[in-house]
């Protein structure tokens, strides 16, 4: 069992793919290999969560990479968390004490809670979303992306560093469950390495406030953007 299994972990593992033509970087910017989402999550860099998520995030960036002639390898890093994880069903009451949720783990009330901040942001954009959308807010996030934005600036999210959701990638044809780190605990991030090549230094500058993650136009370097899987 890895640390990131342990409910009093203070670590959450997260990994994404870096694609490229050519020789091998020397050095690559974290910041540069957020996952392809299907539309760019402002503020916030997604990651593959979960031991299936990844090797099936793999799998897919091996295709894509074939189907394209890039090469790509795999990053990881790891996002130190200021509390425990919480064993147990999230509620909104377990909020204040935890720096992560997964909706894989979250209770009756706590999706209620989702919903609500989700209705609440689609209601400002004049969108009246029917019951059975807010029923499955991860069908909805699959969507919108962009929704992930309304969790992060929620009135007593501002704390979490990590959200993990099943999450729609260009690179996938199913679901794959994605650890979202807020822009803002970028210096959670403490560690990060090339598991396929232990040469290539991996970098950890912030995003620049005005940057949209790499996964708005795809992943790897900006001269493959025109080659690299964009979103939609």
């Amino acid at each position: 069992m890895s640390t990131t299994d342990k409910p009093d972990s203070h670590i959450i593992e997260l990994s994404s793919v870096y694609f490229f033509s050519g020789p091998a970087p020397r050095a690559i910017a974290l910041k540069d290999c957020g996952v392809p989402t299907n539309a760019p999550i402002s503020g916030a860099f997604p990651a593959l969560y979960g031991y299936q998520s990844k090797q099936d995030g793999f799998m897919a960036a091996r295709a894509y990479a074939d189907k394209n002639r890039l090469q790509f390898t795999v990053v990881d890093f790891l996002v130190e968390l200021d509390q425990k994880q919480n064993p147990n069903m999230m509620r909104p009451d377990d909020i204040p004490n935890h720096d992560f949720i997964s909706f894989a783990r979250m209770s009756r009330s706590m999706m209620d809670n989702l919903q609500a901040v989700l209705h609440e942001r689609l209601a400002n954009e004049g969108i009246t979303p029917s019951k059975l959308e807010l029923a499955k807010p991860h069908l909805l996030l699959q969507q919108r992306p962009d929704l992930v934005s309304s969790l992060i600036e929620a009135p007593g999210w501002e704390h979490m560093k990590v959200i993990a959701y099943p999450a729609k990638l260009t690179i996938s044809e199913k679901p794959l469950t994605v650890g979202i780190v807020p822009h803002s605990h970028w210096d959670s991030i403490k560690e990060a390495s090339c598991r396929l090549n232990p040469g290539i230094r991996i970098t950890l500058e912030p995003p620049n406030p005005t940057q949209v993650d790499s996964a708005a136009a795809g992943v790897g370097s900006p001269t493959l953007k025109d080659r690299g899987p964009r979103s939609r």
